[in-house]
């Protein structure tokens, strides 16, 4: 039946017992959800609503769902006892299949003949407690019951011995038929352990097809039942591998203590160092860099030199250490000297060389050295994401192409995203997330970035990545800072953990600066210096000298003006320009010069901001950008230069308005007002300001696609999809896709019409 039917039957029903007629609209819809609309379970719930004078309201709906499986099991219950004796093994066996159930396989579970399962179904199909359906790949019908309450009235009355038997003789008649592996499966999962071998080799089987399609999380549950069959002793080491190396990718906590085990039972062999590496990087993930690196050395130790595949990952690993966990003077020394060694003039094609590559190219980076460009790209451009156990080294590949914006890496993140979710890997998917809002952030798109890093909090908080937490918190907390939400940031960065003082271990070193900015804005200037100044400690403890990754001393400066300590502040921006010169990235250049440029005196400052602006103009970090314009602008107006600082802060509010920069229009509006200027119009509306994340949503919702698609598509979640479908419809000034479809018909002839020669 209908809701509104199924409305007017519970209305009446109460009507006859003489009860309050029901008026509210949930309470109706609540009893139609919790009986399918059949009117024999509608009729007997509202008996027993009546029954026990349940007020027909919206505060009476917790009884509805509690009242309702008891009133459709007496209702089943009586129904079984008028019908023939075949029907109730028919409706076990079903509801021992599942919906969909076969006849055949029901009728052998039941011990019927064909026949007498046929009549016996029709009997039940009659009663109204089994339907039919002929899926559209499938000649014979297949069975069902009109609503899961039934179905789990019938199970319920099933004895514990007599379900083990029943599911394990449905799993065996299933895989006689060859049915899916995966559904063979899960009717062993309602056995009870025996030691069956042939049980945990068929899970292991339904676990390596759930991983093909995707579903670490039902691997790891076919792999627990067969942990505890439990398998035959020889296969306890690999199915212990496969279980950590399958919970690894949704949870590393959970996996740390299979593959532990496993690493322990391997003895001395190849296969303990493979379970070594995955153990040492999920270690690593959640910052207990020591064991890793000790179990990682130890795998060194005992790899064979011909062995070069190995040991390219295992150096890969034990080089990331410090990129992670800084702070040990003796192991940077013996890392420098390892990177050294490992250097080669030719690319790596093995998976492990790429791995390297990576992670060396992550040392150059931190240290601004030019070469960690070509060596990152060489691994990543055009390439596969790699393998789900790669993507700690990888990371480093993409941190050194971000910092020197190079746009190329937006291709190798959306790789690793769309991997990601094809391999159902949450982990992995938080790290792509989290270095793809990192490129955003960089490129000054700040809602692709606040998307992309929100997502990345809501994976990651399930996932149990702490290590993921000190680069992710304060990429989201840079772009709230940027849109002036500070309070948000100021949550965001709680959200890391880190305590204040923090340590200088770990990447503390983003966390600092990202404090160390807020602080400023907060106009708690003293702590944001010593934050600025603990980030450098941090960040120099790792090596690091890149402002490209870290501008601690730029952000010093600005304290230290604030403080009214010019002289030092100005020696600390002429600083930053040394190591931002020579990795030439425009971003980090830019802003180097930028903050040298305000901070100076008399006219060094419009030199040094001319240079900014020629720096970044052809940049993809038009934040930053917009940032040299209007403090360029600014200048000149001081100077006396009125007409051109008009056309620079014109611009800037452009690009600061399209990206939703409030702080900085704000900033750039009041320059303006201060020199008496109006400012133009500004393209915060229309098609030319959607964002690229915005207009890729744009050109498929246009095509039809629904909000689930385009999600799946784009590989984000649907309430992504809803954000910037708002954001679009706010700047195209529309309120439906129907409207969408006008605007981009009119936009499509408009620009057929201009390419038509007159």
């Amino acid at each position: 039946m209908s809701a509104e039917a199924s409305a007017s039957l519970v209305i009446g029903e109460f009507a006859k017992s003489g009860s309050p007629e029901p008026e509210d609209d949930d309470f109706l819809s609540a009893c139609w959800s919790a009986t399918g609309g059949n009117p024999l379970l509608l009729k007997e719930l509202t008996e027993a609503l009546a029954a026990e004078h349940v007020d027909p309201t919206a505060a009476g709906i917790p009884q509805v769902y509690a009242l309702g499986p008891r009133a459709i099991a007496r209702r089943v219950a009586m129904w079984m006892r008028r019908l023939p004796p075949s029907c109730a093994p028919l409706t076990c066996a079903i509801a021992v299949l599942g919906d969909g159930a076969d006849l055949g396989h029901a009728a052998e579970l039941a011990g019927l003949d064909r026949d007498e399962a046929l009549q016996a179904a029709k009997s039940l199909e009659h009663a109204q407690i089994l339907h039919t359906a002929v899926p559209s790949d499938a000649l014979d019908p297949r069975w069902g019951f009109v609503h899961p309450l039934v179905r789990a009235a019938v199970y319920e009355e099933i004895t514990p011995a007599d379900c083990h038997r029943a599911h394990r003789t449905a799993a065996h008649l299933l895989r006689d038929s060859q049915a899916e592996i995966e559904k063979v499966a899960l009717h062993l999962l309602r056995t009870l352990p025996s030691g069956d071998a042939e049980a945990v080799t068929l899970l292991w089987s339904a676990a390596r097809s759930a991983l093909a399609r995707g579903s670490p999380e039902a691997a790891a549950t076919y792999l627990r039942r067969a942990l505890v069959e439990p398998p035959p002793t020889g296969d306890r080491l690999d199915l212990l591998f496969a279980l950590g190396s399958a919970m690894r990718r949704v949870d590393s906590a959970a996996a740390v203590p299979y593959l532990t085990e496993a690493h322990e039972l391997a003895g001395p062999s190849r296969q303990r160092v493979e379970i070594a590496l995955p153990l040492g990087d999920t270690l690593l993930a959640l910052r207990r860099a020591e064991e890793a690196l000790a179990i990682w050395q130890q795998a060194l130790a005992d790899t064979a030199p011909q062995d070069t595949e190995l040991l390219y990952q295992l150096n890969a690993c034990i080089l990331s250490i410090p990129l992670c966990e800084p702070g040990r003077p003796d192991l940077r020394q013996d890392i420098l000297g390892r990177v050294a060694a490992l250097r080669s003039p030719k690319p790596s094609e093995s998976t492990g060389g790429r791995y390297l590559d990576c992670v060396i190219a992550g040392h150059d980076a931190v240290i601004g050295d030019p070469r960690a460009v070509v060596r990152a790209q060489r691994v990543l451009h055009d390439a596969p994401a790699g393998p789900s156990d790669g993507q700690m080294s990888l990371s480093f590949g993409w941190l050194a192409l971000i910092s020197a914006d190079r746009r190329e890496v937006l291709g190798s993140l959306d790789a690793a995203v769309e991997q990601a979710h094809r391999q159902g890997s949450v982990n992995d998917l938080t790290g792509a997330l989290a270095y793809r809002a990192m490129a955003w952030l960089h490129q000054g798109n700040l809602d692709e970035a606040a998307a992309d890093a929100s997502e990345a909090m809501h994976t990651g908080d399930a996932s149990s990545l702490d290590l993921r937490r000190l680069v992710l918190g304060p990429v989201l907390a840079e772009v709230q800072i940027e849109q002036g939400a500070l309070s948000r940031a100021q949550t965001t960065l709680e959200w890391t953990g880190v305590p204040d003082p923090a340590p200088l271990t770990g990447l503390m070193y983003y966390v600092l600066y990202s404090r160390s900015h807020l602080l400023r804005l907060q106009g708690r200037t003293t702590e944001a210096l010593n934050a600025a100044l603990a980030a450098g400690a941090s960040f120099s403890a790792a090596g690091g000298d890149n402002p490209a990754i870290v501008p601690w001393r730029s952000e010093a400066a600005l304290c230290l003006h604030l403080l009214g300590r010019d002289e030092e502040a100005r020696t600390m921006a002429d600083a930053e320009l040394r190591p931002a010169r020579y990795w030439s990235a425009p971003r980090a250049l830019g802003r180097a010069l930028r903050i040298a440029g305000t901070l100076s005196e008399g006219d060094a400052d419009v030199g040094l901001l001319r240079q900014a602006v020629t720096r970044l103009e052809g940049s993809p970090a038009r934040l930053e950008y917009a940032k040299a314009l209007a403090d360029y602008g600014a200048a000149l107006r001081r100077h006396g230069v009125r007409s051109q600082a008009r056309t620079l802060l014109s611009d800037a509010l452009d690009i600061a308005e399209a990206r939703g920069a409030a702080p900085l229009v704000q900033q750039i509006l009041d320059e303006l007002h201060v020199a008496g200027i109006r400012p133009r119009r500004h393209a915060v509306t229309g098609p030319q300001s959607l964002t690229p994340s915005e207009q890729r949503v744009f050109d498929l919702a246009v095509a039809g696609h629904t909000n689930r698609e385009i999600a799946q598509q784009l590989f984000v979640t649907a309430k992504t999809v809803e954000v910037h479908l708002s954001s679009v419809y706010r700047k195209l000034g529309v309120t439906s896709r129907r409207q969408l479809g006008a605007l981009a018909e009119q936009t499509h002839a408009a620009a057929h019409a201009a390419d038509e020669p007159e």
